[in-house]
């Protein structure tokens, strides 16, 4: 295989080919177009299609394994398996932070687009969307974000371009997931490798760059983004020739000549050195080194340590070309115009290296077939690193190999570091113990200091380069704590926000300098200062959203009543949004100034779901308080004969995929998921996970008409060992705490011969098994004998703990004579007619 060939043996392939006998002369080395093209080659040969996978949630490093995966001193908190993200094979990963809120974000390449998923409660995370690929499919995709919005670009990829995406848009996806479509495009630029935004300055480095009207001969391709939906050609930098990867900073490191211009760090791959730009002036960056190394093959990627003073590079090809392990080199680039090549760490592994970022002290690196490894700068002067921590994504093998993680990112608030890895997906991790925990705060003291003002001191642990994070409570220490500063350096505090004879109650934690890692909170402290009173309600949010199931729409909200803290009197504001997750803006006020402790909403859609926040609001103060409860509902009209359908689509009811209560399934938390690796119709099928020892179960609660004769009709295609594995189907009329078997018209296709399977199937049980069953069959039960009741379905996955295979599938799901809800009547123009005393359309409308 091509990965197999060495470069003085490709060197000598291509002088045959050019009709020279071997040994006639020294084989030539490569041209870096001829370098680039076997590193290309050698990346395509190792590839591999996805394989299903199981999704897995909150899976602790514990013995040396999270799950099926090796770990040390890193928790998995959720996979994600490609096929979830809309298949293919993943690539690049990047994240974003929403400044509104703080949730978090993963942004995911794929061969075939760009999935966004939110992970702000990162074991429950919502595959949001795909943004499709501006022209074809590559296994080479590239992701970076900018005054949020993602810029994504493609390799080998025809005229991709770069696309823009306003990533706000994902605070209002209502029935996820959906597909949407770029802001903008950017032309000048058609396959691209790798772009490097330099987030203080708005400028984006486009490298790798070939088609188009400018490739700047593969070196950096300078874009204005400032504008992020207008972007525009800024320069080009093309003396080095190909640039594989770049990072651009405003320098503060300790070259004083060049502190404060922009400066690109280059890998420049197949020309084997590594190139420092001032890139200040566009239209004229200037060489300050190219500088080449011994050992070199491909310098991929690199980052800078936080000071600017050392470079970590990672080099693509060393490990399979000279066959020693994983090799991280430290550069001394303290002189920017002579950097030095001090040493390498050598990792346990021999695994290929792909990308690291730098925060804090530590290295976090995606290398390939070893997955996420953590690295501790210890001494770089020393090029002295250590590892802390790993997480491996590629269960097979470490060899030096391309395929496993490609990219991670590490710079979430949270601490929550995102990985993604070729043929698998997303995992999304927890790493744990990578530093020293401060000491808490002591000694906090409050003093009030005039009007409106409270002065905070204490004492923290001295540790340099340690910052503090100040929390208020409204009401005393038994409030609800809020942030309200972080990032302070000295340990004091001026709080010029309190409100005029109101106890507030602080309390102060210390984070290290990674931000990875902070102290338990100090002791709470309480104060009150003197001034005018600008303090909103007391108020514990929405009690009730409610659909009464009229014949007309509406939603009966309730609450209880709020405490002024201020003069009052007290009114509420009613906010609404299709968005579960909403942030109350005026853009979703519904209603304001009303009174009492309850609100009807007539305008409620039908029969689709809502959330709700009310929030209090102090007329003397003008001061609103901010509680974050949501109370979500759908308006129906009254509940009535009909038939419950599902088939895993955006918008299509629901079920509850973690229902078994058998402890067997606990170590994996797995369960069904919604996936579009196959399906009968539409875009996607309920498919009960694959892997060993999994009793998992897909349930649907209904509500059989009296007197009807019901039936479940389902669409099924299966992967599942003969004889170990199986699916079933049960029914329950006491809420699953005992279940009845059901078999299908027809009876099931298979049976379990031998005992030892998840659930515990007795031998002898019908069962859905066999392999390869990819043609969906339609299966029906009769549901008479169960007319007028509550009932549970269950359709119930069972696996060993050796082979298995893809798994079950299950579609188009429909339970005719069930209770459902029907649609209630619009009553926005009854109500609105009526408020205005107009009512000579009254009985029109209700009819």
């Amino acid at each position: 295989m091509l990965r197999a060939i060495s470069r003085s043996l490709v060197a000598a392939c291509c002088l045959l080919l050019a009709g020279a006998p071997l040994g006639a002369a020294e084989p030539r080395m490569l041209t870096p177009d001829e370098r680039r093209a076997e590193f290309f080659a050698r990346f395509a040969a190792d590839q591999r299609p996805a394989e299903p996978r199981a999704p897995e949630h909150l899976q602790e490093c514990v013995g040396g394994m999270a799950g099926i995966y090796p770990c040390d001193e890193v928790d998995l908190l959720e996979f994600m398996p490609i096929a979830t993200l809309g298949g293919g094979n993943a690539n690049d990963i990047w994240g974003w932070t929403d400044p509104l809120d703080g949730k978090e974000y993963a942004l995911v390449g794929r061969t075939n687009g760009t999935a966004f998923v939110d992970i702000s409660t990162p074991t429950n995370s919502v595959y949001l969307g795909n943004l499709p690929t501006h022209t074809g499919s590559s296994s080479w995709r590239d992701v970076k974000v900018y005054a949020n919005h993602a810029f994504i670009v493609s390799d080998a990829n025809g005229n991709h371009g770069m696309q823009v995406f306003d990533l706000t848009r994902l605070r209002n996806v209502v029935s996820p997931p959906v597909t949407f479509t770029a802001d903008a495009w950017y032309g000048n630029a058609g396959s691209v490798h790798n772009i490097a935004i330099n987030e203080a300055t708005g400028f984006a480095f486009l490298v790798g760059t070939a088609n188009g009207t400018t490739t700047c001969s593969g070196g950096l391709h300078m874009v204005n983004i400032q504008n992020p939906q207008s972007p525009t050609f800024a320069g080009c930098f093309s003396t080095h020739g190909y640039t594989h990867d770049t990072q651009c900073v405003v320098y503060a490191g300790p070259d004083a000549a060049h502190v404060g211009k922009e400066i690109c760090f280059s890998s420049n791959g197949p020309s084997e050195q590594i190139g420092i730009v001032d890139v200040t002036n566009k239209n004229a960056p200037a060489i300050l080194s190219s500088t080449p190394y011994a050992g070199s093959s491909y310098p991929h990627q690199g980052w800078l340590t936080e000071d600017h003073r050392y470079f970590l590079l990672d080099d693509e090809l060393d490990e399979s070309d000279f066959g020693h392990n994983t090799r991280t080199r430290v550069w001394d680039v303290s002189d920017l115009e002579a950097p030095v090549l001090l040493g390498h760490f050598s990792s346990p592994t021999a695994a290929i290296d792909h990308n690291q970022y730098v925060r804090g002290n530590y290295t976090f690196q995606a290398n390939y077939r070893s997955g996420l490894r953590i690295l501790r700068i210890d001494d770089p002067a020393q090029a002295q690193l250590t590892q802390v921590g790993y997480f491996d994504t590629y269960t097979p093998n470490d060899f030096a190999n391309f395929d496993g993680a490609w990219s991670v990112y590490p710079y979430f608030e949270s601490g929550v570091v995102i990985v993604s890895s070729i043929g698998e997906g997303l995992f999304v991790l927890q790493p744990t113990g990578l530093c020293d925990v401060p000491t808490d705060p002591t000694g906090l003291a409050a003093t009030p200091n005039g009007d409106n003002r409270i002065d905070l001191a204490w004492t923290g642990s001295g540790v340099s380069g340690n910052t503090f994070v100040v929390e208020r409570a409204l009401g005393g220490c038994g409030g609800t704590f809020e942030e309200l500063t972080s990032g302070l350096v000295a340990p004091s505090f001026s709080d010029l926000t309190p409100s005029g004879g109101i106890t507030y109650g602080y309390r102060v934690r210390e984070r290290d300098s990674s931000g990875l890692c902070q102290s338990g909170y100090s002791a709470c402290v309480a104060a009150q200062t003197t001034g005018a009173c600008t303090a909103p309600p007391s108020f514990a949010g929405l009690a009730s959203a409610t659909n009464p199931a009229a014949a007309t729409c509406r939603i009966d909200l309730a609450w209880t009543a709020a405490t002024p803290l201020c003069a009052g009197p007290v009114t509420y504001n009613v906010y609404r949004d299709a968005n579960p997750d909403f942030v109350p803006a005026p853009g979703n006020l519904i209603a304001s100034g009303v009174g009492g402790t309850s609100w009807q909403d007539f305008t409620a859609p039908s029969l689709q779901p809502v959330t709700y926040v009310v929030r209090a609001f102090d007329a003397s103060s003008g001061a609103e308080e901010s509680n974050d409860v949501h109370r979500s509902t759908v308006a129906t009209g009254p509940i009535t004969d009909g038939t419950f359908a599902t088939g895993a689509e955006p918008g299509e009811p629901p079920l509850d995929t973690f229902g078994s209560p058998l402890p067997e399934r606990a170590p994996d938390h797995a369960g069904w998921h919604a996936v579009d690796t196959r399906q009968r119709t539409g875009l996607n099928s309920f498919h009960s996970s694959t892997g060993s020892n999994l009793c998992t179960t897909l349930e649907a609660d209904l509500e059989l008409t009296a007197g009807q004769a019901s039936q479940l009709s389902f669409w099924t295609a299966w992967d599942i060992e003969s004889g170990w594995d199986g699916g079933v189907l049960d029914i329950s009329t006491n809420g699953g705490s005992s279940w009845q078997r059901l078999t299908p018209a027809g009876g099931y296709p298979g049976s379990i011969t031998n005992s030892g399977n998840a659930c515990g199937l007795p031998v002898g049980s019908g069962v859905f098994n066999g392999t390869s069953q990819f043609t969906f069959q339609q299966k029906t039960i009769g549901l008479g004998s169960w007319a007028g009741q509550a009932v549970r379905l269950r359709w119930q996955y069972s696996s060993d703990t050796a082979v298995n295979e893809e798994g079950w599938y299950v579609d188009d799901i429909a339970v005719t004579h069930t209770q459902v809800p029907s649609a209630c009547l619009d009553s926005v123009l009854l109500v609105a007619d009526h408020e205005e005393g107009d009512t000579s359309d009254w009985s029109s409308t209700q009819n």
